[in-house]
């Protein structure tokens, strides 16, 4: 308690900054969590309504399923007309917006992680500073409660930035790690669906090649 006290605006700041952290992380990690999806299950029930020729139906369940894959999906489907090349163009688009709307907030957990040790070593040499100025007034006849004050101060900024530095940097370790699985997701779902745009256009083209009329 007295650490707390004596770490002044600097400590309060760090603690400040520690718990924006800490909401930041909630709120990236239960967004994570809603748009969890099963890929394989979602893809294969997609498949299956495109395979009944209900497009609308295949792009409503991606709408109203949350994440990036669906919506990678959804673009393919909409796009499934265009050269391969342009949907591909696309698709990474999307993804990048995808991804960039995921990690938006997340990169402020690597800022903090970065700033919170400064933060305490600035605390440390106010700190340092204040109790070599105590010496210097009450030299020869120092009062130990003065110096004592200087140097709690001084270790409570630095304990509280490293303790909000290994925070952050723990946090936005596992949200990168979290984010790099839906990545992953995403282009085995992009590859997937492209693969079977490509066969389903084929199977189109043989089907209307039988139907024609022998000369």
């Amino acid at each position: 308690m007295i650490l707390i006290w004596e770490g002044g605006i600097l400590f309060w700041a760090i603690v400040g900054l520690t718990v924006a952290a800490a909401v930041i992380f909630l709120d990236r990690l239960l967004r994570l969590r809603k748009i969890g999806i099963d890929p394989q299950d979602f893809l294969q029930g997609v498949f299956n309504v495109l395979d009944k020729g209900q497009t609308d139906e295949a792009l409503a369940i991606c709408d109203e399923t949350p994440g990036p894959l669906p919506a990678l999906v959804a673009e393919a489907i909409a796009h499934r007309d265009s050269d391969e090349a342009h949907l591909r163009e696309i698709l990474a688009a999307t993804a990048h917006a995808e991804l960039s709307r995921l990690e938006r907030r997340a990169m402020l957990l690597s800022l903090f992680a970065q700033l919170l040790p400064l933060l305490g070593l600035i605390g440390t040499f106010v700190g340092g500073y204040a109790a070599v100025t105590a010496l210097e007034a009450e030299a020869p006849l120092v009062q130990t409660g003065q110096l004592t004050s200087a140097v709690a101060g001084a270790l409570a900024t630095t304990v509280a930035g490293l303790i909000g530095a290994a925070f952050c940097y723990a946090a936005h370790h596992i949200l990168v790690l979290k984010s790099d699985a839906l990545s992953l997701d995403m282009d085995q779902g992009t590859a997937l669906t492209l693969d079977y745009l490509e066969r389903a256009e084929v199977r189109e083209e043989e089907g209307q090649a039988h139907a024609e009329p022998t000369a």
